[in-house]
């Protein structure tokens, strides 16, 4: 039996650099979750409906777009190898299109609204896309193992919620907790203008450090997928359907878009929670989002000890399961009277707690997620001879995508349904309101993640597994 080849490990140095790549996605994902919605909601005044359509048409587009950037990105050819050019092209318009995101014309009619923020949504998705898709994929080339697949995620994970976190901290902290003549500060337009330039400069030091930290390796990636062979022949769509159809794959793409889905709900429902059901000022709701910065670290420093012990699948049913029954607690509490007021000195700390935990095994859960992804390619080399990490990981990242765009509009589905108004104000929402807003949200949260577990029983890539799949690979490619 022909054993694994010993091929010498990159250094610490190239994973934190393939880390950091995740900066300009957890920007950029934080704002699509959180942020932009408010702002053109209740600064600019577009119907939320509107609102989300735009972004989730972005989706759309965007969803057609990502497979043909990771086919490109796999058959590339350059002295720059196939996925560094795109990630150097992608940088600059990317951080661009972001702070144009945020700055539109004054005076926009709803039409114009809708127009502007259709436009700039998708290049924006587009540009992020040409960095993010070929520079994911890089974690398939640099490590088979197991274990070792899961720490560079870990910190891939860890850079980018961390990034997206100081975003949002800042962002309620600083940019929109100053007031204008007597309008509160979530609802003056120029404060989301400044947290879009400040934004944008964030994402290109992100992009540019993963991009030259990672250009070392350049020689010993793979090179182009050979354009003369028999599959590539077949075209563009027989690649991508072997490439995603397999049993794993389409489990392993199912719980991703419905646990982004969730993240996405929560990211975009959990402005609107801090601000009507709990009272808070935007400082104190910027102090909540700190307690994010911990989950961080908890989970950066219990995610491989999770992996040690047992298969990825198993730990990330018990991550989900925590989840869920962490959660909704405040909410229930506050529902039912059994919170301190707004202005108790006790109710920020026991708030922080439940985010402390809740959002950990968050983290926990994505990491897990994106490493029995990138397990499935070696699954699906020894079940149909080719190898495209390219494709795979464009539409694993649409998934992600879901979060910012799906994960919006059911937001604006659920504002909706509950009747929520917009400006509104805290002295303008009742009770009954609040109540059908919370009950609508922590229904979808638990129906999402009960379903990822169902789909995860049926995700059949174990350690055991992957390691005869290596196994397998390294055997055939001796004889050849």
């Amino acid at each position: 039996m022909t054993t694994l080849n010993n091929i010498q490990p990159y250094d610490f140095r190239t994973k934190l650099s393939y880390g950091v790549g995740s900066v300009a996605f957890g920007v950029k994902d934080a704002g699509f979750g959180s942020i932009l919605l408010l702002f053109y909601n209740q600064a600019l005044g577009l119907d939320a409906r509107m609102a989300a359509l735009a972004i989730a048409i972005a989706l759309v587009v965007d969803a057609f777009i990502d497979p043909f950037i990771g086919y490109t990105s796999d058959h590339f050819r350059s002295r720059l190898g196939r996925r560094h050019p795109f990630m150097y092209a992608a940088a600059v318009p990317a951080a661009l299109s972001y702070a144009f995101l945020f700055s539109p014309p004054l005076g926009l009619s709803q039409t114009g609204l809708f127009g502007y923020l259709l436009v700039f949504a998708i290049i924006v998705r587009i540009c992020i896309a040409l960095f993010e898709i070929p520079n994911s994929a890089l974690i398939a080339e640099f490590t088979q193992n197991y274990d070792e697949r899961t720490s560079y995620l870990n910190w891939r994970l860890f850079f980018g919620w961390v990034a997206g976190l100081s975003m949002s901290v800042a962002a309620f902290g600083v940019f929109l907790s100053h007031a204008k003549d007597g309008i509160l500060g979530t609802q003056v337009p120029s404060n989301y203008q400044s947290y879009g330039i400040a934004s944008a400069v964030i994402m290109l030091i992100g992009m540019l450090m993963s991009a030259f930290g990672t250009h070392h390796t350049i020689p010993r990636l793979r090179g182009p997928v050979n354009i003369e062979d028999n599959l590539d022949k077949k075209g563009f769509f027989k690649i991508l359907s072997l490439a995603l159809l397999s049993r794993s794959a389409l489990m392993n793409l199912l719980v991703g878009f419905m646990l982004m889905l969730s993240t996405g709900l929560v990211a975009g429902i959990s402005p609107y929670l801090y601000s009507y059901l709990f009272a808070l000022t935007p400082n104190q709701i910027s102090i909540l989002y700190s307690a994010g910065f911990i989950s961080a670290f908890v989970a950066l420093g219990f995610t491989p000890l999770l992996v040690k012990w047992f298969d990825k699948r198993q730990a990330y049913i018990g991550a989900t399961i925590a989840s869920i029954l962490i959660a909704p607690i405040a909410g229930l509490l506050q529902l039912n009277g059994l919170l301190p007021a707004s202005n108790s000195g006790l109710l920020i700390p026991f708030l922080f707690t439940i985010i402390v935990f809740a959002s950990a095994f968050l983290i926990i859960q994505t990491t897990l997620y994106y490493s029995m992804s990138a397990d499935i390619i070696e699954e699906n080399e020894v079940k149909t001879g080719h190898r495209e990490e390219g494709i795979f990981f464009a539409a694993n990242i649409f998934v992600r995508k879901c979060a910012t765009g799906l994960g919006v509009l059911l937001t604006s589905m659920i504002l909706a349904f509950a009747e929520f108004p917009e400006k509104a104000t805290q002295l303008s929402i009742t009770n009954d309101l609040v109540n059908r807003l919370f009950q609508y949200f922590i229904i979808s949260f638990l129906f999402l993640n009960l379903a990822t577990i169902v789909c995860v029983y049926a995700y059949k890539i174990t350690r055991a597994r992957h390691i005869e799949n290596l196994l397998f690979l390294a055997d055939k490619h001796q004889k050849q």
